[in-house]
């Protein structure tokens, strides 16, 4: 009788357990389809404010700056600085510097206390593998520590996305980060064939 009870309880204690871990998965995944949805709306109301060519001009421009992100998360960062610094948060209206706070660490900064950081689109990506990489249908996705065939290719897909958080620069403390080098006029004559020289390449690229 003793024993029997103490296996129906342990059973209920490990049913419990498994639902309090599901309960406490499905909210992480309610949190964070939340989190999507908002970055969702926040770049559809970026993309609304580009009306004119002018403002999509100065959008590319931008975007230019942050060769290593997507156009839709230099968008999310510019309209989130925008909101900080009417917000008075930032001292200007435009980004200059944007990292992860881990990255901000490396550089010997820190963000700021209260300073809110920008979400953005981060990838997630998964390994797959193929014995025969001209059949897509060959791939099959690898688990997190399963390691692939001898005779199998294996690549690094993006199955999908999740949130995460930058910061500009304006929102850290610590040494001064140098300045990047900007373009200067020359002086003086150009030296001699230089024009016929790019319009060459220039009509030789269509």
């Amino acid at each position: 009788m003793f024993l029997a009870y103490l296996t129906v309880t342990d059973d209920r204690v490990i049913s419990a357990e498994g639902r309090s871990r599901m309960t406490a998965t499905e909210e992480v995944r309610a949190k964070r389809d939340a989190k999507l949805d908002e970055l969702h709306e926040k770049l559809t109301g970026a993309v609304e404010t580009l009306v004119s060519g002018r403002d999509w001009a100065r959008a590319l421009a931008f975007a230019a700056r942050f060769r290593s992100r997507s156009f839709n998360n230099t968008l999310l960062i510019w309209v989130q600085h925008e909101a900080a610094f009417e917000a008075g948060r930032v001292p200007g209206p435009v980004p200059s510097y944007v990292a992860g706070y881990r990255q901000w660490q490396q550089l010997g900064q820190q963000v700021q206390k209260g300073q809110p950081g920008y979400m953005i689109f981060a990838p997630v990506t998964g390994r797959f593998a193929s014995s025969n990489p001209g059949d897509p249908s060959s791939w099959r996705r690898l688990g997190p520590r399963e390691k692939h065939k001898v005779n199998e290719v294996v690549r690094t897909k993006m199955v999908g996305a999740r949130p995460a958080y930058v910061w500009d620069v304006t929102q850290t403390e610590g040494d001064p980060i140098p300045e990047p080098p900007a373009p200067k006029l020359l002086d003086g004559e150009a030296p001699q064939g230089l024009w016929d020289g790019l319009a060459m390449q220039v009509e030789a690229l269509g």
